[in-house]
């Protein structure tokens, strides 16, 4: 059976630096549950003020990579706001049980027009951990946006690591992106949200039934899982309680999708206007 235990940090963040806050929230983990192969935290948890911003490989980089090196464990610490040549990034680092950056993702959709002043990444995030599977790496809103994940899956991903920063009230609805991506994907979604002040918490790991795994409450939690990859196999060998096979049909399809293979500069999209903050109307309380 493989199996692989991953544990969801959503801790509670303030603006300013967390750092020392999750380093010790990590010792804390691998320590009660020394079974860990993994850790997963939220997105910005380090730090959610682009002021913070720095090269990588750089400080705060290094001591996650020490802190994973020290404990044997995978460890994807959330995402820190990333320096490079003028411009900055909403990057996630995964690091290996070594203390190896294995690979760095900066995240494709930042939440425009809020996230701005954020460069979007232009590559997709796929590792392998050696004798488990292959992980695929989304950051908050990227979900929004189904190509990511099914782009993922066509890679080979089982199982997507989302931190998330959200603090609005559409949180539901991206509980239910993420039992939908999971079942569609036929995957394991393990996403974790910041806790308050910051976020609100509610991070959901779904199977690849769409089948909600574990859903926090809205206050600091440490989940700790153990995955059933052989599940997994078996849902995309013959379906969920041998249903659909979604995966398999996608990739035997001869279908021409009009969005990719004609452009996105469709007549219906460019109606929509530009993409700006909603402005308060004249005389009105509240947003255009």
């Amino acid at each position: 059976m493989t199996n692989f235990a991953i544990a969801g940090l959503q801790l509670e963040a303030v603006n300013g630096n967390n750092v020392d806050a999750m380093l010790a929230e990590i010792e804390d983990a691998v320590v009660r549950f020394p079974w860990l192969d993994m850790v997963v935290l939220g997105e910005l948890n380090a730090c959610a003020d682009k002021a913070c911003a720095e090269p990588m490989p750089g400080a705060t980089e290094g001591r996650f990579r020490a802190i994973a090196r020290e404990h044997g464990i995978w460890l994807i610490p959330g995402s820190i706001f990333e320096a490079d040549a003028g411009n900055i990034y909403n990057t996630t680092p995964v690091i290996s049980p070594d203390g190896e950056v294995v690979a760095r993702y900066r995240k494709l959709f930042p939440w425009l027009p809020y996230e701005d002043g954020v460069t979007p990444g232009e590559d997709f995030c796929v590792f392998d951990v050696p004798g488990v599977g292959r992980f695929g790496i989304s950051i908050c809103y990227d979900m929004w946006f189904p190509e990511t994940i099914r782009t993922m899956s066509w890679m080979g991903a089982e199982v997507i690591l989302h931190p998330s920063l959200t603090s609005t009230i559409d949180r539901d609805a991206e509980i239910a992106m993420i039992r939908a991506h999971a079942a569609m994907h036929q995957l394991v979604f393990f996403d974790v949200n910041v806790a308050g002040p910051l976020g609100v918490g509610q991070s959901c790991i779904a199977g690849p039934g769409g089948e909600v795994i574990y859903q926090a409450g809205k206050a600091r939690e440490i989940i700790p899982l153990s995955i059933n990859l052989d599940n997994l196999h078996e849902v995309r060998k013959n379906g969920w309680h041998n249903l659909g096979q979604p995966l398999k049909s996608f990739r035997d399809s001869r279908v021409q999708f009009p969005p990719y293979t004609q452009g996105y500069d469709s007549e219906a999209l460019k109606a929509l206007g530009e993409l700006r903050h909603a402005e308060r109307k004249k005389g009105s309380s509240g947003p255009v």
